[in-house]
């Protein structure tokens, strides 16, 4: 079963203390205030929600949300495979 972006952007909104209107793929993690910190726990509460473990290097290259979710999302498949 594929993991959605709405799946993760309700972790996110919660994790991060985001207003979800605002968690657009488009935009940058620093206009929508996602710091290293708030990454961390993020990453964190997915692992426990999905039963995985993430790689630490993975978000390397991630330019935006659309980026990071899409990272989340492959790094979810490539565990849980």
């Amino acid at each position: 079963m594929a993991i959605s972006d709405d799946e993760l952007l309700d972790v996110i909104a919660q994790e991060a203390l985001i207003d979800r209107a605002r968690l657009v793929r488009e935009a940058t993690l620093e206009d929508i205030g996602l710091d290293s910190v708030d990454l961390v726990s993020v990453v964190f509460a997915i692992e426990e929600k999905y039963h995985v473990e993430i790689a630490e290097d993975a978000f390397a290259k991630t330019g935006n949300l659309g980026d990071f979710l899409d990272t989340l999302k492959a790094q979810i498949e490539k565990t849980k495979a």
